[in-house]
């Protein structure tokens, strides 16, 4: 994130930035682009209003992926990533929320890299899990999800 916070501080062009979010399988896809630059950021809820997240900088930002962007329903979005114990990076605005355009870009456009970030993120879900009262809150919550669901 803070990779994506200091090529934003530094563009000129910051109107011109893009968020598109959707869900793919049981994890959360956001795709943030400005500069001609697109980061995907891979996310799975731990717990209620709490999730890991992994990223990286995956493409370069081209009007293809510019119009897949673009399709989806107007919502807004907030977050906030501690970077270290004093500084944390607040990102709000108005996304564009869409599973099928996300999708679409994982599978047709990006598919080398979601393997990689997949993997990041499980390493990082498994290493927060060998902590006990972690991992009871987390199957406590990933059952409640499945619960609704059924």
């Amino acid at each position: 994130m803070g990779n994506i916070k200091e090529t934003y501080d530094k563009s000129k062009n910051k109107s011109g930035w893009r968020v598109l979010s959707g869900i793919n399988r049981e994890y959360n896809d956001t795709f943030i682009a400005g500069d001609k630059k697109l980061w995907q950021v891979k996310s799975e809820e731990v717990s209620p209003g709490e999730s890991i997240a992994v990223g990286m900088k995956i493409s370069n930002f081209d009007e293809d992926l510019e119009k897949i962007m673009k399709n989806g329903s107007p919502v807004p979005f907030g977050t906030v990533t501690p970077i270290d114990k004093k500084i944390s990076v607040i990102m709000a605005g108005i996304q564009t929320f869409s599973s099928d355009s996300s999708n679409l870009l994982c599978k047709e456009h990006l598919s080398s890299k979601q393997a990689q970030l997949e993997q990041k993120l499980k390493q990082q879900v498994d290493l927060m899990t060998e902590d006990a009262s972690f991992r009871r809150k987390y199957k406590e919550h990933k059952d409640r999800l499945r619960r609704a669901y059924i």
